[in-house]
């Protein structure tokens, strides 16, 4: 069987990292290239030590990007709907591990994200890449949008109630969610990385991370009756 050509936009961060363990080790997946513009021209074992002996790649930089099968895109949020034309040019198929695709509305993104978004017209073609409420949609998916980790965590809590019709509606859900400090960003909220956050429980500032828009992507009554706060 062909192996797929698969490349990373963003491969030096947490995500970036353990998406490319996975890839590594999928038998139908080859990785064509992976990007990092501060570790460029590094060897991947440098910065992800746990890949040692099983890639000889180096960093390339984005610029350096050839064309291929599947392209991932690991980048800050914010940063992959600005440039999402140009990597469409590179490959037919593309999952965005961000924030920047995972909701339809762009009205929301103003709202949770405190941003417009750069690129609304691509909103409609991202399928959400939960494949326990979506599984269908990604079978003939070309973009899919990476999901969110808190959202996720109440979705598939969730969804055995709300199947089983033991959830009043119309009263909502109420979820608190605690998380580890790999959640933060490797370099934007130092603050929140160990050890400057070993032992406290902080919460997050409100109105939160989009975790309810991401949530009612799975909930079709959602729309009607809010269901997260």
């Amino acid at each position: 069987m062909t192996r797929l050509r698969a490349s990373i936009i963003g491969a030096s961060g947490y995500a970036g990292g353990e998406l490319l363990r996975l890839l590594l080790g999928h038998p139908q997946i080859e990785v064509a290239q992976a990007t990092s513009e501060s570790n460029f021209g590094k060897y991947i074992y440098a910065v992800h030590p746990n890949l040692r002996g099983r890639t000889t790649l180096a960093f390339s930089q984005a610029a350096e990007i050839q064309p291929c099968d599947v392209l991932f895109l690991a980048l800050p949020h914010g940063e992959a709907m600005q440039r999402i034309d140009q990597f469409a040019e590179l490959a037919p198929r593309i999952v965005d591990l961000s924030a920047d695709f995972r909701l339809r509305n762009p009205a929301d993104y103003v709202r949770w994200y405190d941003h417009p978004h750069s690129s609304p017209q691509w909103l409609e073609r991202f399928v959400y890449g939960l494949p326990e409420f979506h599984r269908e949609e990604l079978r003939t998916a070309n973009f899919v949008s990476g999901v969110g980790c808190n959202a996720t965590a109440i979705n598939l809590a969730c969804y055995p109630l709300l199947k089983a019709d033991l959830i009043d509606r119309q009263r909502g859900i109420v979820a608190e969610v605690k998380v580890g400090s790999s959640e933060a960003v490797t370099r934007k909220a130092r603050a929140r990385i160990i050890p400057s956050a070993a032992a406290p429980c902080a919460p997050l500032p409100l109105p939160g991370i989009g975790t309810r828009p991401k949530c009612a992507r799975s909930w079709p009554w959602a729309a009607s009756h809010p269901p997260c706060t």
